[in-house]
């Protein structure tokens, strides 16, 4: 991405953000863990015990914390008074409206009309609302909809908050995005709230994920905060990945409300980490693993994967299988590998003849 800004007469020189390409196999083992959760018996090891789901969303969080603020903090850069930021704060939400909302309301669109019929729901969702709507209503095929209203919570006022805070404050600003989440959800537990899948369903419970995923960002945009970036990724390997493990090992003899507070900021921790090597690229077999090209494109697809998922799986297989003669089957590997490959094939055909079509109109809203 290029951001440029027009100062009497000259061109400021661009900074521009390259591409991490081990990162985009980073979504695609996120969303694996999604469809593993969703798709095969919460008695298996990894849906019971490691819980696979939650870490994939809670790294989406944070790869999205961490993507999105260098965005804002390059756009900032390049910016000198405020000539251009308004026209900058339109494009970038402009570009982030245009990557995902268009599939978004398509698979609305599709649940309502071949599935849920108008459901009281649908306000909740047409309006981005959908984790406040599932706190207090029960699942259904939009159920995934909860952490893209989230995500888009966060898109609607963090730019505004990066761009505008002095930037002597703006390291403040990140600490304490990440400390308000453990105090939420104390807050949610001394109100009785012992619901833990509804507390982390509530916007300012997934801020540690979001925050440290922002800070890894400012300091590795600003060189100056190198040894506190390598303290953070230090911190994030020994002390998150350690703990992360140790909650794992330990599931059955942690004191419910103790886990619902720490547990997801410690793993958001450890996954700075993982997102900070990615990002600088790892060696070796991590790295020939992470760049290849098969899991790199599954990565590039993962909001389509993530998006349709659900509906691929509640309408479209049984729907094909029915038209072509056959009964759903009654093996739960024999469903998962059927759905996934359904939902990967339908995701590859919406990138290529939707997204990246529309993606292409980003050009014209440069940041």
């Amino acid at each position: 991405m290029q951001l440029q800004l027009q100062l009497t007469g000259k061109v400021k020189k661009q900074n521009q953000l390259k591409h991490m390409i081990q990162l985009d196999a980073l979504r695609a083992i996120a969303v694996f863990g999604v469809l593993v959760y969703h798709w095969l018996p919460q008695q298996f090891f990894f849906n019971s015990t490691v819980g696979v789901g939650t870490l994939g969303v809670k790294l989406f969080f944070v790869l999205s914390g961490f993507l999105i603020t260098l965005i804002l903090l390059n756009t900032r850069e390049n910016l000198e008074g405020n000539q251009r930021i308004w026209v900058n704060i339109r494009n970038f939400y402009i570009r982030r409206f245009l990557r995902i909302l268009p599939i978004y309301y398509l698979t609305l669109f599709f649940t309502t009309i071949f599935f849920l019929g108008l459901h009281p729901s649908f306000i909740w969702h047409f309006a981005y609302l959908s984790n406040f709507y599932y706190a207090w209503h029960k699942w259904d095929i939009n159920s995934p909809f909860w952490s893209l209203a989230i995500e888009f919570q966060f898109y609607l006022f963090w730019p505004l908050f990066v761009l505008f805070v002095p930037k002597k404050h703006l390291d403040k600003l990140i600490y304490s995005t990440i400390i308000i989440a453990p105090l939420f959800r104390i807050l949610c537990l001394q109100m009785a709230l012992n619901d833990r899948i509804r507390i982390n369903l509530l916007t300012p419970a997934c801020f540690d994920s979001l925050g440290l995923g922002a800070l890894l960002a400012f300091y590795n945009y600003n060189q100056n905060r190198s040894r506190s970036k390598s303290l953070l990724s230090n911190l994030g390997f020994w002390i998150g990945g350690s703990l992360s493990f140790a909650l794992i090992i330990t599931k059955n003899h942690i004191d419910p409300g103790l886990r619902l507070v720490v547990q997801d900021s410690i793993n958001a921790l450890f996954f700075v980490w993982v997102v900070d090597r990615a990002a600088r690229g790892f060696g070796n077999i991590t790295g020939s693993i992470l760049e290849f090209k098969p899991l790199v494109y599954l990565g590039k697809i993962s909001y389509g994967i993530y998006i349709y998922h659900s509906f691929v799986a509640g309408w479209v297989v049984p729907t094909i299988l029915n038209y072509l003669g056959f009964s759903y089957p009654k093996s739960v590997g024999i469903q998962f590998v059927l759905n996934t490959v359904t939902t990967i094939v339908v995701a590859m055909l919406s990138w290529h003849y939707i997204e990246q079509p529309i993606n292409n109109l980003k050009r014209h809203f440069k940041v």
